[in-house]
Protein backbone atom coordinates (compact mmCIF):
# COMPACT_ATOMS: atom_id res chain seq x y z
CA UNK A 1 0.00 0.00 0.00
CA UNK A 2 1.38 3.44 -0.73
CA UNK A 3 0.19 7.45 0.81
CA UNK A 4 0.87 11.74 1.57
CA UNK A 5 -1.07 14.79 3.33
CA UNK A 6 -3.41 18.28 3.41
CA UNK A 7 -4.02 21.15 5.22
CA UNK A 8 -7.13 22.02 7.30
CA UNK A 9 -7.09 25.39 5.97
CA UNK A 10 -7.50 24.27 2.86
CA UNK A 11 -10.31 22.45 3.20
CA UNK A 12 -12.19 25.17 5.01
CA UNK A 13 -11.34 27.31 2.29
CA UNK A 14 -13.04 24.99 -0.15
CA UNK A 15 -16.18 24.26 2.30
CA UNK A 16 -16.71 28.37 2.63
CA UNK A 17 -16.49 28.86 -0.96
CA UNK A 18 -18.91 26.34 -1.72
CA UNK A 19 -21.37 27.35 1.11
CA UNK A 20 -21.51 31.05 -0.18
CA UNK A 21 -22.10 30.08 -3.77
CA UNK A 22 -25.23 27.81 -1.97
CA UNK A 23 -26.48 30.96 0.18
CA UNK A 24 -26.06 32.84 -3.28
CA UNK A 25 -28.70 30.19 -4.94
CA UNK A 26 -25.94 28.52 -7.34
CA UNK A 27 -26.13 24.79 -7.26
CA UNK A 28 -23.34 23.53 -5.50
CA UNK A 29 -20.27 21.73 -7.84
CA UNK A 30 -20.70 18.34 -7.75
CA UNK A 31 -17.92 16.59 -5.32
CA UNK A 32 -14.92 15.07 -7.09
CA UNK A 33 -14.35 11.05 -6.59
CA UNK A 34 -10.55 11.55 -6.23
CA UNK A 35 -10.14 14.48 -4.14
CA UNK A 36 -7.13 16.23 -5.18
CA UNK A 37 -6.28 17.31 -1.61
CA UNK A 38 -6.01 13.65 -0.69
CA UNK A 39 -3.83 12.73 -3.10
CA UNK A 40 -1.38 15.42 -2.40
CA UNK A 41 -1.64 14.41 1.20
CA UNK A 42 -0.45 10.84 -0.04
CA UNK A 43 2.58 12.33 -2.20
CA UNK A 44 3.03 15.04 0.48
CA UNK A 45 3.56 12.23 2.95
CA UNK A 46 5.60 10.01 0.39
CA UNK A 47 8.12 12.72 -0.10
CA UNK A 48 8.55 13.76 3.78
CA UNK A 49 8.81 9.64 4.29
CA UNK A 50 12.21 9.14 1.31
CA UNK A 51 13.76 12.54 3.45
CA UNK A 52 14.17 10.31 6.03
CA UNK A 53 17.75 8.64 6.35
CA UNK A 54 17.87 6.94 9.26
CA UNK A 55 14.72 5.42 11.41
CA UNK A 56 13.16 2.69 13.39
CA UNK A 57 9.33 1.79 13.06
CA UNK A 58 7.08 -0.17 15.36
CA UNK A 59 4.01 -1.16 13.89
CA UNK A 60 1.52 -3.36 15.74
CA UNK A 61 -0.77 -5.43 13.45
CA UNK A 62 -4.60 -6.84 13.21
CA UNK A 63 -5.37 -9.24 10.26
CA UNK A 64 -8.66 -10.89 10.02
CA UNK A 65 -8.82 -14.64 9.40
CA UNK A 66 -11.82 -16.59 7.89
CA UNK A 67 -11.72 -20.08 9.67
CA UNK A 68 -13.05 -23.39 7.21
CA UNK A 69 -16.37 -22.53 9.28
CA UNK A 70 -17.01 -19.30 7.58
CA UNK A 71 -16.14 -17.30 10.85
CA UNK A 72 -13.63 -14.33 11.03
CA UNK A 73 -11.15 -14.23 13.83
CA UNK A 74 -8.49 -11.37 14.38
CA UNK A 75 -4.74 -12.24 13.93
CA UNK A 76 -2.62 -9.93 15.79
CA UNK A 77 1.16 -9.10 14.65
CA UNK A 78 3.81 -6.85 15.12
CA UNK A 79 7.03 -5.37 12.66
CA UNK A 80 10.25 -3.96 14.13
CA UNK A 81 11.75 -2.40 11.47
CA UNK A 82 15.39 -0.32 11.53
CA UNK A 83 16.68 1.53 8.47
CA UNK A 84 19.91 3.61 7.32
CA UNK A 85 19.43 4.82 3.94
CA UNK A 86 20.71 3.76 1.15
CA UNK A 87 21.81 0.13 2.47
CA UNK A 88 20.69 -0.39 5.74
CA UNK A 89 17.83 -2.72 7.07
CA UNK A 90 16.79 -5.09 9.93
CA UNK A 91 13.20 -6.12 10.47
CA UNK A 92 11.54 -8.71 12.47
CA UNK A 93 7.94 -9.84 11.62
CA UNK A 94 5.85 -11.70 13.95
CA UNK A 95 2.66 -13.22 14.41
CA UNK A 96 0.51 -15.99 15.58
CA UNK A 97 2.75 -18.92 15.08
CA UNK A 98 5.03 -17.46 12.99
CA UNK A 99 7.96 -15.19 12.77
CA UNK A 100 10.43 -13.80 10.26
CA UNK A 101 13.77 -11.74 10.08
CA UNK A 102 14.96 -9.68 7.31
CA UNK A 103 18.55 -8.36 7.01
CA UNK A 104 20.29 -6.25 4.45
CA UNK A 105 23.63 -4.66 4.84
CA UNK A 106 24.20 -3.37 1.36
CA UNK A 107 25.88 -6.46 -0.17
CA UNK A 108 23.51 -9.54 1.50
CA UNK A 109 19.85 -9.45 1.82
CA UNK A 110 18.82 -12.88 4.48
CA UNK A 111 15.70 -14.22 5.74
CA UNK A 112 15.53 -16.29 8.81
CA UNK A 113 13.56 -18.16 10.44
CA UNK A 114 14.04 -18.20 14.41
CA UNK A 115 11.31 -21.02 14.67
CA UNK A 116 12.83 -23.88 13.06
CA UNK A 117 16.48 -22.03 12.51
CA UNK A 118 16.48 -22.06 8.64
CA UNK A 119 18.03 -18.76 6.65
CA UNK A 120 18.48 -18.12 3.20
CA UNK A 121 20.84 -15.48 1.55
CA UNK A 122 21.23 -13.69 -1.61
CA UNK A 123 23.52 -11.56 -3.31
CA UNK A 124 22.03 -7.82 -2.96
CA UNK A 125 22.12 -4.61 -4.94
CA UNK A 126 23.50 -1.95 -3.39
CA UNK A 127 20.36 0.18 -2.49
CA UNK A 128 17.20 -0.63 -0.44
CA UNK A 129 15.37 0.60 -3.40
CA UNK A 130 16.68 -1.94 -5.82
CA UNK A 131 16.64 -4.50 -3.08
CA UNK A 132 13.01 -4.18 -3.04
CA UNK A 133 12.33 -4.75 -6.59
CA UNK A 134 14.92 -7.63 -7.15
CA UNK A 135 13.39 -9.57 -3.58
CA UNK A 136 10.02 -9.12 -5.34
CA UNK A 137 10.42 -9.38 -9.28
CA UNK A 138 13.00 -12.43 -8.74
CA UNK A 139 11.78 -14.38 -5.59
CA UNK A 140 8.33 -13.29 -4.89
CA UNK A 141 9.12 -11.35 -1.54
CA UNK A 142 7.04 -8.47 -0.36
CA UNK A 143 9.81 -6.27 1.92
CA UNK A 144 7.69 -5.32 5.49
CA UNK A 145 6.09 -1.90 4.83
CA UNK A 146 7.30 -1.14 1.70
CA UNK A 147 4.18 0.19 0.28
CA UNK A 148 4.17 3.11 2.39
CA UNK A 149 7.54 4.51 0.66
CA UNK A 150 5.95 4.51 -2.82
CA UNK A 151 3.40 7.17 -3.31
CA UNK A 152 4.85 9.80 -5.37
CA UNK A 153 7.29 7.72 -7.55
CA UNK A 154 5.02 5.39 -9.52
CA UNK A 155 2.35 7.99 -11.06
CA UNK A 156 -0.01 4.83 -12.18
CA UNK A 157 -0.84 4.32 -8.77
CA UNK A 158 -2.79 7.23 -8.60
CA UNK A 159 -4.79 6.14 -11.73
CA UNK A 160 -5.65 2.94 -9.98
CA UNK A 161 -7.84 5.32 -7.69
CA UNK A 162 -11.28 4.99 -8.02
CA UNK A 163 -12.29 7.51 -5.25
CA UNK A 164 -10.26 9.63 -2.71
CA UNK A 165 -11.68 11.51 0.04
CA UNK A 166 -10.69 13.88 3.06
CA UNK A 167 -12.44 13.33 6.07
CA UNK A 168 -11.12 15.50 8.50
CA UNK A 169 -9.31 15.95 11.91
CA UNK A 170 -9.04 12.65 13.85
CA UNK A 171 -6.60 11.42 16.72
CA UNK A 172 -4.70 8.21 16.75
CA UNK A 173 -3.58 7.41 20.12
CA UNK A 174 -3.23 11.19 21.16
CA UNK A 175 -1.82 12.22 17.68
CA UNK A 176 -3.36 14.97 15.59
CA UNK A 177 -3.62 13.25 12.35
CA UNK A 178 -5.76 13.76 9.00
CA UNK A 179 -8.02 11.23 7.63
CA UNK A 180 -8.35 10.13 4.53
CA UNK A 181 -10.55 7.37 2.57
CA UNK A 182 -9.23 5.91 -1.11
CA UNK A 183 -10.94 3.20 -3.05
CA UNK A 184 -9.59 0.76 -5.75
CA UNK A 185 -10.96 -2.06 -7.84
CA UNK A 186 -10.67 -4.69 -5.76
CA UNK A 187 -9.62 -2.57 -1.98
CA UNK A 188 -10.27 -0.05 0.22
CA UNK A 189 -8.13 1.70 2.10
CA UNK A 190 -8.01 4.05 5.25
CA UNK A 191 -4.48 6.51 6.08
CA UNK A 192 -4.34 8.74 9.14
CA UNK A 193 -1.37 11.26 8.44
CA UNK A 194 0.46 13.10 11.26
CA UNK A 195 -1.32 17.02 10.80
CA UNK A 196 1.92 19.18 11.03
CA UNK A 197 5.18 19.51 10.14
CA UNK A 198 5.81 15.02 10.17
CA UNK A 199 3.69 13.78 7.52
CA UNK A 200 4.05 10.75 9.48
CA UNK A 201 1.48 7.46 8.56
CA UNK A 202 -0.02 6.54 11.89
CA UNK A 203 -2.48 4.50 11.04
CA UNK A 204 -3.28 2.32 7.89
CA UNK A 205 -6.98 0.13 7.23
CA UNK A 206 -7.65 -1.84 4.57
CA UNK A 207 -10.29 -3.88 3.29
CA UNK A 208 -10.50 -6.13 0.83
CA UNK A 209 -13.67 -5.98 -1.19
CA UNK A 210 -14.39 -9.72 -2.09
CA UNK A 211 -16.47 -11.60 0.45
CA UNK A 212 -16.06 -12.18 3.32
CA UNK A 213 -14.08 -8.62 3.28
CA UNK A 214 -10.95 -9.55 5.34
CA UNK A 215 -9.31 -6.14 6.79
CA UNK A 216 -5.80 -5.29 8.10
CA UNK A 217 -4.82 -2.91 10.18
CA UNK A 218 -1.44 -1.42 11.34
CA UNK A 219 -1.04 1.23 13.82
CA UNK A 220 2.66 2.82 13.57
CA UNK A 221 4.97 4.17 16.16
CA UNK A 222 8.32 6.00 15.00
CA UNK A 223 11.63 7.27 15.52
CA UNK A 224 13.62 9.55 13.41
CA UNK A 225 16.93 10.27 13.08
CA UNK A 226 18.19 6.93 14.90
CA UNK A 227 21.89 6.18 14.51
CA UNK A 228 22.88 2.72 14.06
CA UNK A 229 26.11 0.48 14.97
CA UNK A 230 26.70 -1.30 10.60
CA UNK A 231 26.79 -4.31 12.66
CA UNK A 232 23.29 -3.95 13.00
CA UNK A 233 22.43 -5.14 9.64
CA UNK A 234 24.88 -8.03 8.83
CA UNK A 235 23.40 -11.20 9.42
CA UNK A 236 25.46 -13.92 11.75
CA UNK A 237 24.00 -16.86 12.19
CA UNK A 238 23.24 -18.49 15.15
CA UNK A 239 24.58 -22.17 16.36
CA UNK A 240 22.57 -24.34 14.75
CA UNK A 241 21.30 -22.75 12.20
CA UNK A 242 20.77 -23.85 8.61
CA UNK A 243 21.52 -22.43 5.52
CA UNK A 244 18.89 -23.33 2.35
CA UNK A 245 18.31 -21.65 -1.13
CA UNK A 246 15.59 -19.39 -1.71
CA UNK A 247 12.62 -20.55 -4.06
CA UNK A 248 12.12 -18.87 -7.47
CA UNK A 249 8.69 -19.22 -7.53
CA UNK A 250 7.64 -20.35 -11.10
CA UNK A 251 5.63 -17.80 -14.01
CA UNK A 252 2.22 -17.82 -12.51
CA UNK A 253 2.66 -19.68 -9.09
CA UNK A 254 1.95 -15.82 -7.43
CA UNK A 255 4.43 -14.94 -4.78
CA UNK A 256 5.85 -16.83 -2.07
CA UNK A 257 4.36 -17.05 1.41
CA UNK A 258 6.59 -13.90 3.18
CA UNK A 259 3.70 -11.08 2.20
CA UNK A 260 4.06 -9.23 5.59
CA UNK A 261 0.72 -7.19 5.84
CA UNK A 262 0.01 -5.27 2.23
CA UNK A 263 -2.57 -4.44 0.08
CA UNK A 264 -3.45 -7.37 -2.67
CA UNK A 265 -0.90 -7.16 -5.30
CA UNK A 266 -2.30 -4.52 -7.50
CA UNK A 267 0.71 -2.16 -6.33
CA UNK A 268 4.14 -2.87 -6.70
CA UNK A 269 6.75 -2.44 -3.89
CA UNK A 270 8.43 0.71 -3.00
CA UNK A 271 11.39 1.81 -1.19
CA UNK A 272 11.51 1.12 2.51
Amino acid sequence: MRTRRVTLTAVLLVLGSAGRRAAAGDAPAPKKAVDPLAVAALEHMGAFLRAQTSFAITAQTTTDEVLDSGQKVKRDGAVQMEVRRPDGLRAQVTSDGDAKRFFYDGKTFTVFSPGNGYYASFAAPPTLRELVDVAERRYGIDMPLADLFQWGQDKTEVGRLTSATSLGPSLVRGVACDHFAFREPDVDWQLWIEHGQKALPRRLVITTKAAPQPEHEVLFDWDLGRAFDPRTFAFQPPPGAHQIDFQVPSAGSGPLPLRQGRRPPTSKGGTP
